[in-house]
């Protein structure tokens, strides 16, 4: 499936803090060091001006989503079946059943469940790729105190420590999903969604209320590689949002994708920029207004809930055994 594309969603978006101090802990303890704190915000070199800076990780965004997309999935469907969800720390794992011997694509694909048909497994590649997010201003640093307490006795279990927040700042971070279903779509859409309004914190601390974050979308381009023209195959890829079962491929029935019933949605007119019209082999659309992108994202969210109370697995060719 990854050895060609077919379809590709870019979404860019700011995470501020919500009235929530933000930590994502570097790992690294004060020790000798009378400059660190005891917890410190994890730093990197920024890219684009070459100074340290604190940033969000990708690695860290991309497992919250995929932590609250499980817990989406089994709320949903409510019974205990690990080919709907699985659980990565037992052996319901999806990744384990392929720890031996040589698998196809088509069958690894197939017999993956709904969270790893998106986010990857060991033996599987991830659809959706989250960058790390950098500041787009100056964040504001503060310092905590705290203690941990006893939950028998009540009393000072361990500290004072100290710990390094950030209370205000801009951070902007780029997702990318390719090859996808528009049920994959609302599905994020979904977990984004939650994540802005607060119910889904980053980071440490999260029972002592640090991590909620708001989401601002900034920009968002759905573009079709290997495309020259727009019109193919009864689609306008200038103007649709087109489904992955929509293409034609080898082996396309024996992925058992889930059935896109329509197989695209049209995309808005208005504020549309073309940045690719097919010239060099790519169609690509661009919106940069906020409230056109969360109406487009949302219009996927039917997708997901005709996924989440439809057959599963889908029907195909795989073999189940």
């Amino acid at each position: 499936m990854f050895k060609r594309l077919f379809n590709e969603l870019t979404l860019v978006f700011d995470l501020s803090p919500q009235e929530s101090p933000l930590l994502i802990k570097s790992g690294r303890e004060s020790g000798a060091d009378p400059t660190l704190l005891d917890m410190n915000f994890v730093r990197t070199t920024h890219p684009q001006t070459g100074e340290v800076t604190v940033y969000l990780p990708g690695s860290s965004l991309k497992g919250t989503l995929r932590s609250y997309c499980e817990k989406i999935a089994r709320t949903v469907r409510a019974e205990e079946n690990p080919r709907w969800c699985c659980n990565p720390f037992d052996e319901t794992f999806c990744g384990k059943q392929f720890d031996n011997g040589e698998w196809p694509s088509t069958v690894r694909y197939a017999r993956s469940c709904v969270v790893c048909r998106t986010f990857g497994h060991t033996h599987m590649g991830s659809h959706l790729a989250l960058s790390d997010a950098y500041p787009q201003d100056t964040p504001r640093l503060e310092q905590r105190d705290g203690v941990a307490i006893d939950r028998i006795t009540g009393a000072v279990a361990a500290g004072p420590f100290n710990l390094e927040v950030v209370t205000q700042g801009t951070f902007r971070a780029t997702l990318r999903l390719r090859n996808f279903q528009l049920w994959q779509v609302g599905l994020l859409a979904v977990a984004l969604r939650e994540m802005g309004q607060g119910r889904v914190p980053i980071g440490f601390g999260k029972s002592k209320g640090f991590g909620r974050v708001s989401v601002n979308y900034k920009e968002l381009e759905v573009a079709y590689p290997g495309r020259f023209t727009l019109r193919a195959n009864g689609h306008n890829f200038g103007a649709e949002l087109v489904d992955l079962v929509a293409f034609d491929f080898p082996g396309r029935d024996e992925y058992r994708l889930v059935p896109a019933d329509p197989p695209s949605l049209s995309l808005p007119e208005e504020g549309r920029e073309m940045v690719d019209d097919g010239a060099f082999g790519r169609l690509a659309s661009r919106w940069t207004d906020a409230a056109i992108i969360e109406d487009v994202l949302n219009a996927t969210i039917g997708h997901w809930r005709a996924c989440a109370v439809g057959e599963w697995p889908p029907s195909g060719e795989a073999d189940d055994e």
